[in-house]
């Protein structure tokens, strides 16, 4: 990703002033001239927090960063205290502008891009497609994660704060989730991710929310022919055979009534109250059940309880045993006395004889155990479809008894002639009976589609699982593959050796084990006797030399296998603890590799220095740079804000404000350009 800042705009209350940016941009004064602010206000812009000194809590109204990203201009303008970033793009009639979160989602804010937040659009300019990794390098099944632009700014930007305090969050001191984040973006830039890890990760997710997706209809679908009480096409054909029966008989009963004046000599109240008896007692019969059935399945699940209890137990137990029995006690573990001489094969804390193995008796109960609650939880599975057919039954019967207590109420309202009341009674049967068949005859589909939604469903867990087969060989194979971490290895070998940090030669060994990837160095005439690490190495110096040399080498290492990395390096005060008079050949040797490199094999990589010195290039060097000495109250060599002074006899009460086109404010110093 090919990352150039051209200027960064600094907006306050009495004046707006641009910070320039070259090849290589160096900052150095003297402490509180806003050095470090000019960093910040940078990752301000990608998105970061900003902590506010008292200049900026008292002048600072906006940021502004003109940069482009893979040849395409871009600016972002973020004001103090926004959470929200406005961000212009392209020139011409190829403009555009939109207002993006800087860091918190909230939906799609560039139409059919995928675009919610800043990381994303910019992702999106550079035509760069956001790396995806999954959450949990130890699950197959864990979700894709996208990784930020801020992930990766990690290694781009070595703020002053934790520079010596933190090794990119890869050590012990990170918290856990920073940590494996961490961890996870070093993987990435190390190319553990290959093309074929990727596409099988797209693939298996893509079958995984597929086979989700068919199981869940699947399941919706079951449900709802279960409060139907349907469970298979069989059980509706039944049912509307029984339906069709019924439906003859009441036609000809129909024209036996009509045929037959004489035969409805009972008035149908009758029957009616007869049929919502009966209807009454069977609904109670089946409540009766329910009630039998729900109190056997609760005794069956405290039955279940009492043996996971009881397992629970019974595993501590073994467990309790299996690690004491290992133990040779030499004194009492009660009164702490020497214990007696016991007769070989008794134990030496009671002198009883040992006891047999119990290996195979455990073996045992713990399979009676595990057959027993098998037992169980096919009882209560039994007993719970029993229970899901008694309520459909008793729903059934309690609407039939809605049905026969209305069609009463309303006989006995009329108490028309037995014939009358006969006919239109079997009549309102024959039209429920028929409108229950029309909607059997709909539902007849479902269950075909049940059975063809689990099918899918099982095919695509097969699916499933020879991908994470594929998956696991693939990125077994892809991590087998150390040749970009041994090359990491040794190019951060290669600049502690040129940075001339003390204790590293160039025969030393280089380790980076994953998971962690924490690098390890060893003296190879010591051997491990002397490994020297990040949280080992004692002076906060050799630590803050130590993290910037290892940034260097992933930025050297991303050039030669095309890792997505900004092509950017800002590092706030590399000499935090290091004397420059004391350490000058550290002083010297750092840089010097830094200007060489910027010449050569990351010529390509803006570098922004910050500190309290300045180490100029050697003549020869062609490195196009730019440096510019920063007073707290010096007017040749000005603060960041230039009007602001921390001492009131140094305040300028004459100060012009900018000019309208954002220009520096006048009287500011030309900044000094090293060529």
């Amino acid at each position: 990703m090919k990352l150039r800042l051209n200027h960064l705009e600094l907006t306050c209350k009495r004046a707006v002033y641009t910070v320039p940016f070259d090849d290589f941009t160096y900052f150095y004064g003297e402490m509180g001239a806003g050095k470090s602010t000019i960093a910040r206000l940078i990752d301000y812009c990608f998105g970061g927090g900003l902590d506010m000194t008292p200049a900026l809590q008292s002048e600072f109204v906006s940021a502004t960063l003109d940069f482009t990203i893979n040849d395409v201009p871009v600016r972002l303008e973020r004001a103090v205290n926004a959470n929200q970033v406005l961000a212009s793009w392209g020139v011409g009639a190829a403009a555009q502008q939109l207002i993006v979160p800087a860091r918190v989602a909230a939906g799609e804010v560039l139409p059919n891009t995928g675009v919610e937040v800043l990381s994303d659009l910019l992702f999106y300019l550079a035509d760069v497609q956001p790396p995806k990794v999954r959450r949990s390098r130890l699950k197959d099944d864990s979700e894709l994660q996208r990784l930020s632009f801020r992930d990766l700014f990690w290694y781009c930007y070595l703020d002053q704060d934790t520079i010596d305090s933190s090794f990119f969050h890869l050590d012990n001191g990170a918290d856990f989730p920073r940590r494996l984040k961490s961890r996870t973006v070093l993987a990435y830039l190390l190319r553990y991710n290959q093309q074929r890890v990727a596409e099988l990760e797209a693939e298996l997710d893509d079958v995984r929310s597929e086979r989700v997706a068919a199981a869940e209809a699947a399941e919706s679908l079951k449900t709802s022919l279960d409060e139907a009480g349907v469970d298979s096409d069989m059980d509706i054909v039944a049912r509307l055979q029984a339906l069709d029966a019924e439906r003859k008989t009441l036609d000809a009963s129909i024209q036996s009534l009509r045929n037959d004046l004489s035969t409805a000599k009972t008035h149908v109240t009758e029957r009616l109250t007869d049929r919502a008896r009966q209807l009454v007692s069977e609904v109670r019969a089946v409540r009766d059940a329910i009630g039998q059935v729900e109190t056997t399945v609760e005794q069956h699940r405290r039955h279940r309880n009492e043996l996971l209890s009881l397992s629970t137990k019974f595993q501590r137990v073994t467990t309790a045993r299996a690690v004491l029995n290992g133990v040779e006690f030499e004194r009492c573990p009660r009164c702490t006395q020497p214990l007696p001489v016991r007769a070989e094969g008794t134990c030496v804390l009671c002198g009883q004889p040992d006891a047999a193995d119990t290996e195979p008796v455990v073996t045992a109960t713990e399979a009676d155990l595990t057959g027993r609650r098998a037992e169980l939880e096919e009882l209560i599975k039994t007993q719970q479809d029993q229970l899901r057919v008694l309520r459909v039954r008793e729903s059934r019967l309690i609407d039939e008894k809605q049905r026969v207590d209305a069609s009463l109420s309303s006989e006995m309202q009329r108490y028309d002639s037995a014939y009358l009341s006969q006919v239109l009674e079997t009549e309102r049967r024959l039209a429920a009976v028929t409108e229950e068949a029309r909607f059997l005859e709909r539902l007849r589909v479902l269950p075909a589609r049940v059975e063809t939604l689990k099918k899918k469903a099982d095919s695509l867990q097969t699916r499933e699982a020879e991908l994470r087969r594929q998956l696991r060989e693939a990125r077994e194979a892809a991590e087998k593959d150390l040749t970009n971490v041994r090359l990491l290895g040794e190019l951060f070998l290669d600049c502690l050796v040129r940075a001339k940090l003390p204790g590293f030669a160039a025969d030393d060994i280089v380790t980076l084990s994953s998971p962690n990837f924490l690098p390890s160095i060893m003296d190879r005439t010591s051997g491990e006797a002397a490994i020297s690490s990040f949280d080992t190495l004692g002076s906060g110096g050799k630590k803050t030399l130590f993290k910037c040399c290892f940034a260097v080498a992933v930025h050297r290492l991303a050039r030669r296998i095309g890792s997505v990395l900004p092509t950017l390096l800002i590092i706030d005060s590399p000499m935090k603890n290091i004397s420059e008079r004391e350490n000058r050949t550290q002083f010297e040797g750092f840089h010097a590799m830094l200007y060489e490199l910027a010449e050569g094999e990351l010529a390509e990589v803006q570098f922004v220095m910050i500190d309290k010195e300045f180490c100029a290039p050697p003549p020869d060097r062609t490195v196009k740079m730019r440096a510019r000495h920063m007073t707290v109250d010096k007017d040749a060599d000005p603060p960041l804000i230039e009007y602001y002074r921390d001492r009131p006899s140094a305040e300028v009460s004459n100060e012009q404000p900018a000019e309208p086109n954002g220009s520096t404010a006048p009287g500011a110093p030309p900044t000094t350009d090293v060529q």
